[in-house]
């Protein structure tokens, strides 16, 4: 099979998985235009390098140890819906504060380590690289395919989620956002908080059933 094509197969997965909204989305909707350009900048650059450290891990086999092991993956699960939900949480309490306590600085204390976590903390992206790998890649492809890859998704994930970025930073998202502000910071968290429950709740009816 040409390498070529498949790094084709790999850059279109990779970008339709990205353009589906989560919690890497959200987290540079938040840091954009909640913020500054330059948080959501900062949350993108630890959103990349989370994205890179799952596809090279997937490259030498976690996900399928982690698949393997059932205890490991399921730990790492929990952890990340407990991050997601303290994420969330954050979120909504600072939604809730009155205007006159709204502290936009505040809450970009560390806009990369954030995107960062968010990115690890969904271990479904090694397992999701893992089986990409095993369908797509032919077996034995030279090492420089490899790296190939890993500059690829870096580049689409930087490419990505910094239009998404510097759209929601501009002048007219600002303003709109701080309007509605407290509202919009209320809607993110629900939707980390309700993405951190719904992966919970997949861990809890495979230990308990329905």
């Amino acid at each position: 099979m040409d390498l070529v094509f498949v790094l084709l197969q790999l850059s279109i997965m990779h970008i339709l998985m990205a353009m589906i909204p989560g919690p890497n989305t959200v987290v540079v909707t938040y840091f954009s235009a909640r913020t500054s350009r330059q948080a959501g900048l900062k949350a993108v650059a630890g959103i990349v390098l989370g994205s890179a450290i799952w596809v090279m891990l997937s490259m030498m086999g976690v996900g399928v140890l982690l698949l393997e092991s059932g205890v490991a993956y399921r730990a790492l699960r929990l952890a990340g819906a407990a991050y997601l939900v303290y994420v969330g949480v954050r979120m909504l309490i600072a939604g809730l504060r009155p205007a006159s306590e709204q502290r936009p600085a505040q809450a970009a204390r560390s806009p990369m380590l954030a995107g960062l976590l968010t990115t690890l903390s969904n271990p479904k992206s090694a397992v999701f690289w893992t089986s990409v790998f095993v369908l797509v890649v032919p077996a034995h492809a030279p090492l420089w395919f490899y790296g190939a890859v890993v500059m690829l998704i870096v580049a689409q994930s930087a490419l990505w989620y910094a239009i998404v970025a510097l759209a929601l930073s501009t002048a007219f998202a600002r303003r709109h956002y701080m309007r509605l502000g407290a509202w919009l910071d209320r809607i993110a968290g629900a939707i980390m908080v309700g993405l951190g429950l719904k992966l919970a709740n997949e861990l809890r009816l495979e230990f308990f059933g329905k």
